[in-house]
């Protein structure tokens, strides 16, 4: 079935009370200011009718309730200057509607992954720039069943996955009328613990901020697997080592993904190749006293574990036991080396680390791992009820991608949406201990 999505306006939303003059300047973090200028996209589908609202009833409860949030979440609404501040202008997010001439179970029945892009407000998450500047983006897609899609863009330059959570479920809350909690971010603690640099220095520019070298990865395509809730509890079990008995979830899947990314990589060359597990940790939980979730920035950094080829088969325990040792290692104590003029010293070593890998003279594969799991994505709540399903992208246009992994949650089980080279996805697709526990790109019911 041809899906045609229209795009019927297209308006900017400010915050609906002005931000005062002593917060129009917010310092970004120095996490913030060695993050490239990319978008994390994400849709939210909800099945149901809007009740007794008409879709344009909806549409300006969703407006109205998406400028009293911004008034919370102000820098959101403003504009990046140099890579050091954001300038809290109130110039606003972008707000696109659209219809869709079919019905939300008949995209699901048939999920096409590359028509995602089509529910959310930029195509491709390289669009900052070239008079796209909007920190937030926002389309709201209503399907012909009544249906709703929230898509979203959100600049990766000062929002990270947490960040981005606690916005949509403040959005969320306060178009419901709930009465839960009211979210008051925070937005001085990460530039506090991490503060900016100006200039920044040299190697950090060159490596993240302008070129994006680390994403260039041609050919790389879009796919998603679920595992359910019955696959997930094998492969723990099949995971546990004396050394890990307990394997979490996220990692008997990471070693699981990255022991096939390992041998299609071997199927497709001849030989083995050294591997890396570039692994995303939230710093908020490993800090003392942790954080809340409401501290906003890029409060990330990454941990690597490393394979290197043996003459014996790679083990799914020997990779569980590397993850855990490499994520026992990055401890608050760790995190704590990260902030002040030592921690840029630390980081900036890194840096250097990570680019003699990339540019070595031994051959190494990088893969990514991020989850998304407890972040609350299935809690989002508008008013009709929580999404049946929630989805990253397709294919972007532009194909600057690295070979990465996206965890997203979904009732019991989990969905991995692979970022990958197109030669060892499509061995992946055709192993059948993989797809033993994985099923490529199964319809969601509702």
């Amino acid at each position: 079935m041809k899906m045609d999505v229209q795009i019927l306006s297209r308006e900017t939303i400010k915050p609906s009370s002005p931000t005062p003059h002593h917060l129009k300047n917010f310092k970004l973090s120095l996490l913030d200011q060695i993050m490239p200028e990319f978008y994390i996209p994400l849709t939210l589908f909800y099945p149901t009718k809007i009740g007794h609202l008409s879709p344009s009833q909806t549409l300006t409860g969703l407006k109205k309730s998406l400028a009293d949030t911004l008034t919370r979440f102000y820098p959101l609404a403003g504009r990046i200057k140099d890579s050091i501040y954001v300038d809290c202008n109130d110039e606003g997010v972008l707000f696109s509607e659209a219809r869709v001439n079919c019905k939300l179970s008949k995209f699901l029945d048939e999920i096409d992954i590359g028509s995602l892009n089509k529910f959310l407000p930029c195509d491709t998450p390289f669009c900052f720039g070239n008079d796209f500047d909007t920190i937030v983006a926002v389309q709201v897609t209503i399907f012909d069943s009544g249906a709703v899609a929230i898509g979203t863009n959100m600049l990766h330059k000062f929002i990270d996955t947490t960040t981005m959570c606690a916005f949509l479920k403040s959005w969320a809350d306060t178009t419901a009328g709930s009465h839960n909690e009211v979210i008051y971010p925070d937005f001085t603690s990460a530039s506090a613990l991490f503060p900016p640099r100006d200039p920044l220095p040299g190697e950090l520019q060159s490596d993240f901020r302008d070129d994006n070298s680390f994403l260039k990865k041609p050919e790389s395509h879009v796919r998603r697997f679920a595992f359910d809730a019955a696959a997930i509890a094998t492969l723990r079990v099949k995971a546990a080592t004396g050394t890990v008995p307990d394997p979490t979830r996220i990692e008997a899947l990471t070693a699981f993904i990255w022991k096939h990314f390992i041998l299609a990589s071997k199927a497709i060359n001849g030989h083995a190749t050294s591997s890396m597990a570039i692994l995303a940790v939230n710093l908020r939980r490993r800090m003392e006293p942790p954080l809340p979730n409401h501290c906003m920035g890029n409060l990330l950094s990454t941990a690597t574990a490393m394979h290197n080829p043996s003459e014996t088969e790679v083990e799914l325990a020997e990779l569980v036991e590397t993850l855990r040792e490499t994520f026992s290692n990055f401890d608050s104590e760790s995190v704590n080396a990260l902030k002040g003029d030592d921690g840029l010293a630390l980081i900036s070593s890194r840096v250097e680390e990570m680019r003699n890998l990339q540019h070595g003279k031994v051959k190494m594969n990088k893969y990514r791992f991020t989850s998304w799991c407890n972040m609350g994505l299935y809690n989002m709540d508008f008013g009709w009820g929580k999404p049946v399903w929630v989805s990253h992208m397709g294919d972007p246009e532009d194909k600057r991608s690295q070979q990465a992994v996206i965890f997203i949650e979904r009732g019991d089980g989990i969905e991995a949406w692979m970022f990958s080279d197109e030669k060892e996805v499509c061995v992946l697709e055709k192993d059948p201990e993989f797809l033993a526990y994985a099923s490529p790109n199964p319809s969601i019911r509702i």
